[in-house]
């Protein structure tokens, strides 16, 4: 049996955390110690467990946190103390990744090596500005070729060899020269009116694209101020660049978004409690373009709960369910804690408070019996107040701290079973002076509750402040915040609609 532990070279991917592999993902989760690049995504630590080492070695503009050698070294000691290393690399580990070098200095030293290939930039980048690398009656072929080269040096290109127009030609790590890879085109004989695009931060929601030519596209680089990481492409294929850029015309591209969250969890009886990283609002913004600045506020934790009510049920009684959390947080008490199963719940009716809890309930097997139009806990309570008959029960699955409005409107006259069955722990937030400045920047601020609003008062907040409902406002109200914009339907949907208008 082998005495060391085994690692994975993971190519990330271009930077969209959309685009790293299952298998890479299911590692990440796996992994003992983490050791990453500066051009990872850093959403994909958080797939890490809690008891993972996270080590940075990124590099950038000739600074390196760790030199190649000692990146080596490093890989060999973890895997002599860890049983799963995973070393995290931007896009492809064999695509101009030095991943060759570190599996081959592994593998002198016996240390098991698996490599889990990623989603180069040289193509992926291309895609999401609209370049199609190849293109009949374009582009036969492409080369890919780096650009990078020791600090102040010149690239040692030879340009001679790059004289097919119809093949595609694609520099990475190459910002820095740009100019110097035109003028070596030219002057090896390429028109000078060639088409090129430099495409910066590529596939990611701050991706930027400057088009032009041989002759022109170093000022026009300049002039734009792009950033690392950038690659530049050269070739017919450029011509399609507006036509086929289908991702800088998503809604909200170019836009951010500061969004404070709450983790949340998931409930399966397959899985048990699984974190849920990502808040859904964030996902949709993020798919539809814009930049979402977070910080979380606190964590969704389910709390074992009395649910003695099952017993003294009558036929009608109804559970109800002002949010997902409470669904998942009840059903896991009932099949985790309690080791029943959903016939415990068969004489029951079924409110919740909108369609999105609608849907969590139903990964349970049971179909709401009403849903309100207007998704708040009052119109809730006054919906319940038309259907309920005197004598039948109201079981109130709901965290600790809620929103008074549906206990103050379903009033005393019914029987109200309140029952605590999941907490919102709150984090001790520190935002840096450099994480404020952003915040300020932002094209607007997002509340999904006043929880998220009370965790963040005092900062400056962007001029647009967008709330989800009446109780969420009245808390950024009571802070100050006077100018907001309230959707007019208190749901995802209802947020979305009020930012694109």
């Amino acid at each position: 049996m082998n005495k060391y532990g085994r690692v994975a070279l993971i190519g990330a991917g271009p930077g969209d955390l959309d685009l790293l592999t299952l298998k890479g993902k299911e590692y990440l989760r796996k992994a003992d110690c983490i050791i990453y690049d500066r051009l990872c995504n850093k959403k994909m630590l958080e797939l890490a467990s809690s008891k993972c080492e996270m080590i940075f070695v990124g590099k950038a503009n000739h600074h390196h946190t760790l030199p190649q050698d000692k990146i080596n070294e490093l890989l060999y000691e973890k895997a002599k103390e860890y049983d799963f290393v995973v070393r995290l690399k931007g896009g492809d580990p064999y695509v101009f990744g030095r991943g060759g070098e570190e599996a081959l200095y592994l593998k002198e030293r016996d240390i098991p090596v698996e490599i889990v290939p990623g989603v180069s930039s040289s193509i992926a980048a291309l895609a999401d500005a609209g370049i199609p690398i190849t293109h009949r009656g374009l582009a036969k072929g492409f080369q890919v070729i780096t650009a990078h080269s020791r600090k102040d040096e010149p690239t040692n290109i030879d340009f001679t060899q790059l004289m097919d127009e119809d093949v595609t030609l694609v520099f990475l790590m190459g910002l820095a020269h740009v100019g110097e890879i035109a003028r070596g085109l030219i002057n090896a004989g390429r028109a000078a009116d060639t088409k090129v695009a430099v495409v910066s931060n590529g596939t990611t929601n701050h991706q930027r694209k400057v088009v032009g030519t041989l002759s022109n596209i170093d000022s026009f680089v300049n002039e734009a101020g792009l950033e690392s990481p950038s690659i530049i492409v050269v070739g017919k294929v450029v011509g399609l660049a507006d036509e086929l850029d289908f991702f800088e015309k998503r809604p909200f591209f170019g836009k951010r978004f500061f969004l404070p969250k709450i983790q949340s969890f998931n409930y399966k009886l397959e899985t048990g409690i699984t974190e849920i990283l990502y808040n859904e609002l964030e996902e949709r913004l993020e798919k539809d373009g814009a930049e979402v600045v977070t910080v979380v506020t606190g964590k969704i934790k389910p709390v074992e709960c009395d649910l003695g009510f099952l017993e003294s049920a009558t036929t009608g009684d109804y559970i109800v369910f002002t949010s997902g959390n409470g669904v998942r947080s009840f059903f896991w008490n009932l099949f985790e804690k309690q080791g029943r199963d959903i016939r415990a719940v068969s004489n029951f009716r079924f409110a919740v408070v909108g369609e999105k809890t609608a849907a969590i309930l139903r990964e349970f097997g049971i179909v709401a019996d009403l849903i309100p139009e207007k998704q708040t806990g009052a119109e809730l309570a006054e919906l319940l107040k038309k259907n309920v008959s005197e004598g039948v029960a109201i079981n109130w699955l709901c965290g600790k701290v809620q929103s008074p409005e549906f206990e103050k409107t379903l009033g005393d006259d019914y029987l109200l079973n309140k029952i605590i069955c999941y907490e919102n722990v709150q984090n001790e937030l520190t935002i840096s002076d450099e994480l404020k400045d952003e915040i300020r920047k932002c094209d607007g601020a997002i509340f999904t509750s006043g929880s998220n609003a009370k965790a963040v008062a005092g900062i400056t907040l962007p001029d647009k402040v967008f709330s989800i409902g009446p109780s969420c406002t009245a808390v950024l109200k009571g802070q100050g915040v006077n100018d907001v914009t309230e959707a007019v339907d208190a749901s995802y949907d209802g947020i979305i609609n009020i930012l694109r208008y």
